[in-house]
């Protein structure tokens, strides 16, 4: 099985834009999500060394962005 085929892993730790393949989204409004107040976003450094551990930010963004009735 390749890494597309994989399932996702609560650990798995993602770039921005391995972030916005996984959520659907382009990159520029994955980048305004993760700079919500509160998101899990880790920075090691650097211009791209934005992270998020993909479980974290499951959670935080069920609890976030959640469609509510009309």
């Amino acid at each position: 099985m390749n890494q597309t085929e994989a399932p996702f892993s609560e650990t798995d730790i993602l770039t921005i834009p391995e972030l916005a393949r996984r959520l659907k989204a382009d990159k520029s409004k994955t980048y305004d999500i993760v700079s919500i107040k509160g998101c899990p976003l880790f920075d090691i450094g650097g211009d791209r060394g934005k992270r998020v551990i993909w479980g974290d930010f499951l959670e935080w963004f069920r609890k976030n962005f959640k469609v509510t009735g009309k």
